[in-house]
């Protein structure tokens, strides 16, 4: 049974601090408040700043379903508002809004608060006829705003559609603990993918939330599923594991993470998330366009290494079967420091694997850390003592990835690296996962490092001071620019584009909040961004015909990689793409010739027939 004698307060995010100086205002009209999930009895709408508060009752109607408080005028220079369950009479009162929260929390043995996080204040006219609606039964719940024809909105059955309900309807209340839940995928007959299970023969999982901003920020809630047994859902990697993404900040149309992944794919990442676009129907609800992706875990056809086991206190099976990430969470911090750097902020490494950390795996992963960190921070930059400890190529590529894609968070948060078993193994970055903070910068004329940003950059800027990390960025972006890269990610986009927008435009109805977001014309912006990009970074990034090995010169060392590349030398593999001297297409002794030209010629440019 209900509790109907508590108070229940939801404050919006306070906006202008400043005394007298507020930007929220409530235009005369209705506003409704969603009491279906809380079931109070006496529900209030408070409006108020420093001065005056203003209280109306909230009533039930016989043409909505929503309860109702009509305002005969504009209530303006608010401070915040919220919705409280008490018999307190309606109003105004002449006191601050925190001092009446006060004096009715007091009257209330069981007061509760929780914070709105999304801001009205730019737009609150068009709040008139919305709807307020808690987002659960908690003692403490979240709440939002949302419009009357999000409750009628159906799914565009363009995409696949998932169904899960959770045990007894129960609300998926945080990170930490799973819930029992049924699940059914139904293909909606798009061809070359499955349905799994059915309504009258659903699939057991366990579900609970993930993430970090999106969990706290978000009413459109990210979620982690766990099958009984392992799935191949809409044909992703065999597994009992998986993500359900809202992917609510993207303003690029859906496109920021999955360009992310595409450029992974094509500069050959070992590994690279897969995801494809559902609808999502949680407890009989529609929730709008979800991705169904893969969770970075170590598995065979993830990251793909020898599994280390929990609680390992052999110090020879602790060497590897590491997968680290970089990120926010308390929980499993393996290293926490500033490193060499003073000016960095403090970096979080947790270990994704194993779960459950011995001593002895605890001190090993630690000290490799700091020994990895003090080997990068030399004066002598052309040390190679940091190569012991970290794989070059794949942090190149994870560089190159996140440069084109202007992610200022790269290396702050939700940076992923692993390492196999053996002292001799290397750690490794990626694989990619997270863009919600790339591309806000218009112009694409910095380094991701050179940005204004409240974010930390981890290593990055110490291993640009190292020529051999420089020499193997430039050949890297070679091969980005021989393979063009930049057309298949415009191609790639049109084809997710086209794939994803019936599906969001219902999203739209169903999430009004953020109906500012994914303008067609902010694809093309977006677009457009990654091009001014990466023409800036061939500026930066580009070496004269003839560089083989990419160290900014042409000379006889270039003769010697290419000979080694005709010969097969594996270690020159890397440089396939500057062999090509004279640009025929093909790889031969004709090359090393060129080569010659451009010496005896003093002129990058190859001499004319």
């Amino acid at each position: 049974m209900k509790k109907t004698s508590r108070l229940l307060l939801t404050l919006v995010a306070l906006i202008g601090f400043s005394a007298g100086v507020y930007a929220l205002d409530f235009k005369a009209g209705e506003y409704y408040f969603d009491n279906s999930k809380l079931h109070f009895n006496n529900v209030k709408m408070v409006m108020g700043g420093d001065d005056s508060v203003v209280v109306r009752d909230m009533m039930p109607q016989q043409s909505v379903p929503w309860l109702c408080s009509s305002l005969s005028m504009d209530v303006t220079n608010l401070k915040g508002f919220c919705f409280i369950n008490s018999t307190i009479d309606a109003g105004t009162y002449y006191e601050s809004l925190d001092n009446f929260l006060e004096r009715v929390a007091a009257s209330s043995a069981n007061f509760r608060q929780t914070k709105v996080r999304e801001s009205i204040g730019r737009e609150p006219q068009h709040l008139i006829g919305w709807v307020f609606c808690p987002l659960n039964d908690f003692e403490i719940s979240d709440g939002y705003w949302r419009t009357q024809d999000s409750y009628n909105i159906q799914p565009s059955l363009t995409v696949p559609l998932i169904h899960i309900n959770t045990q007894d309807g129960v609300t998926i209340a945080d990170k930490e603990n799973y819930i029992d839940a049924t699940f059914w995928l139904d293909n909606c007959g798009i061809e070359g993918y499955e349905s799994m299970g059915s309504e009258e023969e659903p699939l057991s999982i366990e579900i609970k939330g993930r993430g970090n901003y999106t969990w706290r920020e978000s009413y459109k809630k990210p979620y982690k599923i766990k099958f009984a047994q392992k799935q191949m859902p809409l044909g992703l990697d065999h597994s009992k594991h998986f993500i359900l993404k809202p992917d609510f900040m993207d303003w690029s149309g859906y496109l920021r993470n999955e360009t992310g992944f595409e450029i992974s794919r094509q500069l050959g990442m070992p590994y690279t998330t897969r995801q494809y676009p559902v609808e999502l129907v949680l407890n009989g609800e529609y929730q709008g366009l979800y991705f169904l992706c893969e969770k970075i875990r170590v598995e065979n056809g993830r990251v793909d290494i020898i599994e280390q086991q929990d609680n390992e206190t052999n110090p020879d099976n602790v060497t590897g079967g590491w997968l680290l990430e970089l990120g926010y969470e308390d929980n499993q911090v393996i290293a926490q420091f500033q490193g060499n750097d003073p000016s960095n902020s403090w970096f979080a490494f947790m270990a994704e694997s194993p779960e459950v950390l011995s001593q002895v795996q605890r001190d090993y992963i630690h000290d490799f850390i700091f020994q990895a960190d003090s080997c990068l921070f030399v004066t002598d930059k052309t040390d190679t003592g940091w190569e012991q400890y970290f794989d070059i190529n794949s942090m190149a590529r994870f560089y190159v990835i996140h440069e084109v894609m202007e992610n200022v968070e790269a290396f702050s948060g939700s940076l992923f690296m692993y390492k196999d078993w053996g002292e001799d193994q290397k750690l490794k970055f990626g694989p990619v996962w997270d863009f919600d903070n790339s591309g806000f910068n218009t112009t694409g004329d910095h380094f991701i490092f050179q940005y204004d940003t409240f974010f930390s950059f981890l290593w990055i800027e110490e291993f640009l001071k190292f020529p051999h990390f420089q020499q193997v960025v430039r050949q890297v972006w070679r091969e980005f620019k021989n393979n063009d890269v930049l057309s298949k990610i415009n191609e790639h986009a049109a084809q997710w584009r086209s794939l994803i927008i019936a599906a969001e435009d219902c999203d739209k109805v169903r999430w009004r909040s953020y109906a500012s977001i994914h303008p067609e014309e902010y694809v093309t912006d977006y677009l457009n961004l990654i091009a001014r990009k990466v023409a800036w970074l061939d500026e930066q990034w580009s070496v004269p015909v003839g560089d083989v090995n990419c160290d900014g010169h042409v000379n006889s060392v270039d003769v010697t990689v290419l000979y080694s590349y005709l010969l097969g030398d594996d270690d020159s593999s890397s440089y396939r793409y500057t062999c090509d001297v004279d640009g025929d297409g093909h790889i031969s002794s004709v090359d090393i010739t060129a080569i010659y030209n451009i010496l005896l010629n003093g002129n990058p440019a190859l001499p004319s027939n």
